[in-house]
């Protein structure tokens, strides 16, 4: 019987955050991220899709995808937006065969503790049920949180919010 897993994805040009859940057991498989910050300025956009790409292909041969799990872009600047969505074309095609789930990062945030909440207190959020788990810089931790809102919501996990401090609400001062 081959292993199902569920990919999750914070996807992007300059560092895509990928964590993979073992759904036969509900566990963690691997937490990574793809950086394309060792390209020089001068290395087209296609290049750096390749390299993406390739990196994924070989992520996909010791985990075969059962569902795909990628946070939605949002629309805050044209060219950066344009550029991201060529990430998430690149996926797609890679994933064309498996299921396919956006969620967009509110409907992240709040599945894991509140809808306003920052990066930095999802993280915590995430740490204080997963001890253990070392993320490298803030895409791992986007992508396990993307991975984590659908086993919360396919209510294949239990997941304990934080309580909310009503004088703690806001994120920004």
């Amino acid at each position: 019987m081959s292993k199902k897993y569920l990919y999750g994805f914070d996807l992007s040009m300059e560092c895509t955050g990928v964590t993979i859940f073992d759904l036969d057991s509900l566990t963690p498989a691997l937490v990574t991220s793809i950086s394309t910050s060792h390209f020089k300025k001068s290395a087209t956009h296609g290049q750096k899709l390749k390299y993406i790409e390739d990196e994924i292909i070989n992520i996909l041969e010791e985990y075969p995808p059962y569902i795909i799990i990628i946070e939605r872009g949002f629309s805050r600047f044209n060219l950066s937006t344009q550029v991201i969505y060529r990430v998430h074309g690149v996926v797609n095609k890679l994933f064309h065969q498996v299921d396919q789930i956006y969620y967009p990062p509110k409907t992240v945030k709040e599945a894991i503790c509140r809808g306003d909440a920052t990066k930095k207190y999802v993280q915590e959020t995430i740490h204080k049920q997963y001890p253990d788990v070392v993320f490298q810089n803030e895409d791992e931790s986007d992508s396990f949180a993307v991975a984590l809102t659908y086993l919360i919501k396919n209510e294949l996990i239990t997941w304990n919010k934080p309580l909310v401090n009503s004088k703690k609400l806001r994120t920004k001062p």
